[in-house]
């Protein structure tokens, strides 16, 4: 299949996704990105979820699950693009947002509903898109402006990942109360 052929097919593809997730919801406020200020802010929520969910921060069968190694390919491609100001970023974002979008849904209605490693990542994307909506204007251009590429090209955000430990307890946090709904 040629490379026109393929974006088309996945064109396709999340446009139905799409048209599927939307038909979920009993309004737009369902959404995880739908009370963010900005798109900058859904880059950020998007950030943190990737800096998180690196396989060094992840155990289990989790982080072998096909949905969640999708996100996070397209999420560093989003971020790349994001960066180099690449014209394909908004639709990796659109691309990224509707995978998102579909991630505590596929988490809490499987096999993976009782795996606690299942709960963590669900925990994980709540945090992240909370946190990445809600923080201060300040501390969110910083953190965007601190996103780049380290020696070998690939993406880094070193002030998110400095965060990490005030993040994790954010997480655990909210596994207790995902745990209450089990």
């Amino acid at each position: 299949m040629e490379k026109n052929e393929l974006r088309k097919l996945r064109k396709q593809m999340f446009a139905q996704m799409e048209q599927k997730l939307h038909e979920s919801w009993s309004s737009e406020e369902d959404s995880l990105f739908y009370f963010h200020r900005s798109e900058d802010r859904i880059v950020l929520s998007h950030a943190l979820f990737w800096v998180k969910t690196q396989p060094q921060y992840l155990k289990g069968k989790i982080r072998k699950e096909k949905f969640f190694l999708l996100l996070r390919q397209y999420q560093e491609e989003m971020l790349e693009a994001y960066l180099q100001d690449i014209e394909d970023y908004p639709v990796m974002l659109h691309y990224c947002n509707i995978i998102y979008e579909y991630l505590p849904s596929i988490l809490m209605s499987t096999e993976l509903r009782t795996d606690k490693d299942a709960r963590r990542l669900a925990a994980i994307a709540v945090v992240a898109a909370g946190y990445g909506g809600d923080m201060d204007e300040e501390l969110c251009n910083e953190l965007l402006d601190d996103m780049d590429f380290d020696k070998y090209g690939k993406v880094k955000c070193w002030k998110i990942e400095q965060m990490l430990p005030k993040l994790m307890k954010m997480v655990e946090w909210e596994m207790r109360s995902l745990r209450s709904e089990v």
